[in-house]
């Protein structure tokens, strides 16, 4: 018992709720078992209920095209019989070579107008009283009736098949002919007379009024059940109907419909204890799907259960005898069909479905159960001997909370009222600004109680206004639990508003770095962006006019601007190498290479400059080295082709080394040291102390002596730097001077990484014909369009322009491309979404990406696009023929794929690469177009609009493609308010046709 300090008792509380979570937690139990064992059941028949709902779903598709199938012969046959009797006493004679031909083959001719048409057999009884000209208005049918039958009948999935009869059954016609080419002889009767009385269907004595008066009056076609054919010995069923003129029959025609199809169409995926039936009127079987020899017990369970309990109109009815049924009349006659299936059938179908979900529910309630006995053995039972000694220890807590030296509270959830505090939470409550909610609201209202967050959340930082004006940040962690059986709120807090005073200076100060290496990038970027274009162009076109017939002293003047236009693109690239080291984006590789090769590249590079200046130039490479290293080639290439350059500038006279040798020959692990030595000019110690800071050289004179920005040496330090190495120079005014790198380079035990091909003759070797590629080449700015075209010209290639994605995308769909060339920056779809589409719609044609900067992230959305290569601005020739010839031979030995596999976009639902790059094409044009029509600006507005038809006449939308191209017309003549008022009725249509593309592809799903 626990006592009041009054003296009272009361009961024991932890018993109590012992007792109390004990009885919920199994009541629970027992509650979640039912429900489980109700969910059980309602999904087990959710089952097998959407599964008689879909069989009946499928007799309701096979029951529809039974009925299209009739119903189409029987159109056919009406309208042959409506043509006959419109044309009958008024057709043109029959060729009279026909009629010879029939009498002298006895009543017997076979006419075929063309070998890819069903020939007609037409028989007659011709006798000395009935010659072979009384036929002719017959033959002449056959003759039309070939006619217009045999392309027709081609296209039937169900051949055309039947045949055709005078009243006085004198003449018959069959088609298509049987193989037998004495169809009497085979039939074993003696004219044509006895064998229409054999198999022709019984439609009543023609001869008799009253008969034809019916059939007259009738004027609707007669279906007979299934009989074998003489002609074919197949199964078909027969339909029949006569032909009148004047009152009177002149042809009965009879159409075949064969049994084999039919029953082939009604028995679908054939599964266990499922059967079709097509019944006629009286109810008697026509067809059936059973196998020969089986289902006789179903058929028979079919009719019984349909005489007792269906209707004759058919429908839907699950029968008492445990037969799932369903009924449909199918034709005028009264045929109907039926289908039929069991409880064997659902239970083969999904019976292993099923019992996984019951087997599954009693796991689960199983699993439950032994749960809770364990959670009451190990869990309950323990929990009451601690809560008695909680119990006891709670005055004990409420004492050290009222003392904690931090601020501390208790909340009621419910209420907000505090039940425990320390007093520096009483301090602070006491100290808020009168303006301010009390500090224990302010913790509630701090605690996210939206569904799904923890109970505990911790640093969470909170202003507090005090009473003097201060504002002091506060640390709250705040946790969830129960108190007395309630919701309640434990609080902590600590003042950190030195702390938050600290970081927020930090985090100006972050700000502001983080502004200013942005404004960085983004300067390099443009830079990088406007310099290189122009410099495309000119590089570019210097090279195409080096290639054409020049005087001497023109060559000189191209070979100056030539020189000059490589040394700002040398300029450029330092200073965007360095751009790169600086902010951290420089990364290296890590690759097998030959090191004295790529020396002795370097060296062949520079020779010819050297000896040019009078120069001695020597190479040395240690026989020492390893055969291969590990790093990277092109920045090592680099380092050493800035201070080979250096040096030979600088020097005027005397000579120059490169060498390459190990630091150490006798440790295996030597890092390698890379040496240029120059008799140069030399350097005072002052001069070098600053000779590897960016942008400055020796002395001021240096630059208007020999050039140059004093970069190459900074970017030498920093790429040496990167690879964990170190460089030095030794260096005397007027004596030379020699640059010493050092780098560990790793050993490798691999090959080397292999170059690709990069000489023309190497890829003629390959088999590579240049004349037979073909490039689409796909910029927005003409300039660029035409030089990339003009350069593939000069290399034998043949290109295609396109000045869009969306034409570009229509061009590569109306011809075969081998590589596509695009732009990344344009407007509507740019280059990145151009390959995403490409890919997109199975292609795998080599796509290179030409553009003025790559940084990493443009590097990446390449790949991501499905882009193969990128060419940085300037492109030369050697360049771009080596690319297209590498990229064209790695594509042909790639698998080949097959082009029907290509997605087709010109109906259905676009690919959502395409429908994104049109929608945000379209809006972008749209916001243009406004902004130009205002202007009065027809240029962009003719350049936008051409780019939107161009997108719509791509996915064969010609109604919007129309549209965009009546309103170019008017923009020609300068109709701006026929613009706009066309432009109101463009939007909504643009908008509405690619929404339902949209709609398309999500039906399909």
């Amino acid at each position: 018992m626990v006592h009041t300090p009054n003296g009272d008792s009361r009961v024991d509380e932890p018993s109590r709720l012992n007792r109390y979570q004990r009885t919920l937690v199994m009541g629970a139990g027992v509650a979640v078992s039912l429900v489980l064992v109700l969910l059980t059941g309602v999904v087990l028949r959710s089952a097998v209920t959407d599964y008689i709902e879909d069989r009946y779903t499928d007799f309701a598709l096979r029951q529809t095209r039974l009925q299209l199938e009739f119903l189409e012969r029987e159109r056919t046959l009406r309208a042959a019989i409506l043509h006959e009797e419109s044309t009958w006493g008024t057709r043109a004679p029959p060729p009279q070579a026909l009629i010879d031909e029939f009498a002298a083959q006895h009543g017997r001719v076979i006419l075929q107008r063309h070998a890819n048409f069903d020939p007609v057999m037409m028989l007659g009884d011709v006798t000395p009283s009935q010659p072979a000209s009384g036929f002719a208005p017959y033959l002449a049918l056959g003759v039309d009736f070939d006619y217009r039958l045999g392309p027709w009948a081609k296209v039937q999935t169900n051949p055309v098949a039947g045949y055709f009869y005078s009243p006085d059954r004198r003449f018959f016609g069959i088609v298509p002919a049987p193989a037998s080419d004495d169809v009497l002889k085979q039939s074993g009767a003696k004219d044509v007379h006895e064998l229409l009385d054999r198999i022709a269907p019984d439609i009543g004595d023609l001869a008799d009024p009253t008969v034809v008066k019916r059939l007259r009056e009738d004027r609707s076609s007669t279906w007979f059940p299934p009989a074998t054919d003489p002609f074919s010995e197949q199964p078909a069923i027969r339909l029949v109907m006569p032909a009148f003129s004047e009152g009177k029959i002149f042809l009965v025609a009879v159409r075949k419909i064969y049994v084999g199809p039919l029953i082939e169409m009604l028995t679908g995926e054939g599964r266990y204890d499922e059967q079709s039936l097509l019944l006629d009127s009286a109810g008697n079987v026509i067809l059936s799907t059973a196998k020969p020899g089986t289902g006789a017990a179903l058929t028979q369970r079919i009719l019984n259960s349909r005489a007792q309990a269906m209707q004759p109109a058919g429908g839907v009815h699950r029968s008492r005898n445990g037969l799932f049924m369903a009924s449909a009349q199918v034709t005028d006659s009264g045929w109907t069909l039926v289908h039929a299936f069991t409880w064997r059938t659902i239970w083969r179908d999904i019976g292993a479905r099923l019992a996984v979900y019951f087997a599954a529910m009693l796991l689960v309630v199983g699993f439950m159960w032994v749960l809770l006995l364990m959670l009451d053995q190990k869990l309950f039972k323990p929990d009451y001997e601690r809560s008695q000694r909680i119990f006891e220890s709670e005055a004990l807590n409420r004492t050290m909370v009222a003392a904690a030296p931090s601020g501390f509270a208790l909340l009621s959830l419910e209420q907000g009222e505090i039940l425990l505090q320390s007093n520096l939470m009483r301090t602070y409550e006491s100290n808020t600004h009168p303006d301010e909610p009390r500090l224990h609201a302010r913790l509630l209202s701090l605690y996210d109680r939206s569904p799904g967050t923890p109970a505990w959340q911790s640093d969470l930082e909170m202003p507090l206004r005090l009473a003097d004006g201060r504002v002091d940040d506060l640390l709250v962690n705040m946790v969830r639990t129960k108190y007395r059986g309630k919701d309640v709120l434990l609080c902590s807090f600590s003042d950190v508003t030195t702390l938050k005073n600290t970081e927020r200076k930090l985090d100006e100060a972050r700000a502001a770095a983080d502004a200013a290496n942005h404004a960085k990038s983004a300067f390099l970027a443009m830079m990088s962006h406007e310099i290189r274009t122009p410099l495309n162009a000119i590089l570019g076109n210097l090279e195409l006019l080096g290639r054409t017939p020049l005087s001497p002293s023109q060559e000189e003047r191209v070979g100056v601007v030539t020189s000059s236009s490589t040394a700002l693109l040398g300029i450029i690239n330092d200073i965007l190498d360095f751009s790169k080291v600086e902010s951290g984006q420089m990364t290296l590789e890590s690759i097998s290479f030959d090191l004295g090769q790529v020396i002795r590249q370097v060296a062949a590079m520079f020779e010819p400059v050297a000896h040019a200046k009078g120069l001695e130039f020597d190479c040395m490479v240690d026989e020492a080295l390893a055969p291969h290293y590990l790093g990277d080639p092109t920045r090592i290439r680099q380092i050493a082709v800035n201070l080979v350059s250096n040096a030979i500038k600088f020097t005027a006279t005397g000579d120059v080394l490169l060498e390459v040798y190990l630091k150490d020959d006798t440790a295996d692990d030597s890092p390698v040291v890379i040496g240029v030595s120059d008799t140069g000019i030399g350097m005072t110690p002052q001069q070098q102390e600053t000779l590897f800071h960016a942008f400055t050289q020796a002395d001021s004179s240096i630059a208007r002596r020999y050039g140059g920005t004093g970069l190459g040496l900074a970017l030498c330090l920093r790429l040496t730097e990167l690879m964990q190495g170190t460089i030095l120079v030794k260096s005397e005014l007027n004596a030379g001077s020699t640059f010493v790198v050092t780098l560990p380079l790793p050993v490798s035990t691999g090959a080397p990484v292999s170059a690709p091909l990069d000489s023309k003759a190497e890829f003629e070797s390959a088999g590579i014909d240049a004349q037979a590629i073909h490039i689409l080449v796909v910029d927005d700015q003409l300039a660029n369009r035409e030089l990339i075209v003009a350069q593939l010209a000069t290399l034998g290639y043949e290109a295609d322009m396109a000045d869009s994605g969306g034409t570009a995308l229509r061009r590569f769909n109306e011809r075969h491309y081998d590589l596509v060339m695009t732009d990344i920056n344009m407007p509507g779809m740019d280059g990145y979404a151009l390959a995403r589409c490409l890919r997109d719609q199975g292609a795998t044609v080599p796509i290179i990406a030409i553009t003025a900067h790559v940084a990493a992230e443009v590097r990446a959305r390449c790949t991501n696009a499905g882009i193969d290569e990128i060419l940085l601005k300037p492109v030369l020739l050697g360049t771009m023929d080596a690319t297209v010839r590498r990229l064209v031979n790695e594509a042909g030995k790639r698998p080949a794929t097959d082009t029907a596999d290509r997605r087709d976009i010109s109906h259905g639902p676009l690919p959502e690469p395409i429908h994104a790059a049109i929608v945000e094409g379209l809006k972008e044009s749209l916001q243009a177009l406004y902004v130009a029509i205002e202007r009065g600006d027809m240029k962009t507005v003719l350049a936008h609009l051409h780019s939107v038809r161009g997108s719509f006449a791509m996915i064969r939308e010609a109604e919007v493609a129309n549209a965009c191209a009546q309103m170019e017309e008017q923009a020609r003549n300068h109709d701006v308010a026929g613009v706009k008022d066309g432009l109101d009725r463009f939007e909504p249509l643009a908008y509405a046709t690619l929404a339902r593309r949209v709609m398309n592809a999500q039906s399909d799903a």
